[in-house]
């Protein structure tokens, strides 16, 4: 029976983690599981695991940063970030860690997405 406060597709994802059957052998036989191979997809798996938390980190830095010079929502930040990473034919994590680098002093940011946020938000002028 399935708690009445959890979607139905939560109750389904908690199996246990398995590994898949084994393919048999064109003679029939059962191959054992290489292991070094199941080790060497689970440390490529870890390895793009920990790439993709330090390319989230940047990304939500870069929204950070952007939220603050133009006063607008996350979900608007981060449509400017997609919006600078196809314009300059550049990833969105790229484009993130330039931003988050300008704004530590790291490095000056590139003049294309300069251009865009230039556009984007408009430094304010003073009136005399």
């Amino acid at each position: 029976m399935s708690s009445p406060t959890l979607p139905r597709h939560r109750l389904r994802s908690r199996r246990p983690l398995t590994a898949p059957d084994p393919i048999p052998e064109s003679d029939g036989q059962v191959a054992a599981p290489d292991h070094a191979d199941r080790a060497a997809a689970l440390e490529l798996e870890v390895a793009q695991l920990r790439a993709a938390m330090a390319s989230r980190a940047a990304i939500e830095q870069a929204k950070g940063i952007l939220m603050l010079l133009t006063g607008c929502t996350d979900q608007v930040a981060f449509d400017l970030l997609s919006h600078i990473s196809g314009h300059t034919h550049r990833k969105l994590r790229d484009v993130a860690q330039a931003i988050t680098a300008s704004a530590s002093g790291g490095a000056g940011l590139p003049a294309d997405i300069r251009t865009i946020l230039r556009d984007a938000c408009p430094p304010a002028t003073s009136r005399s």
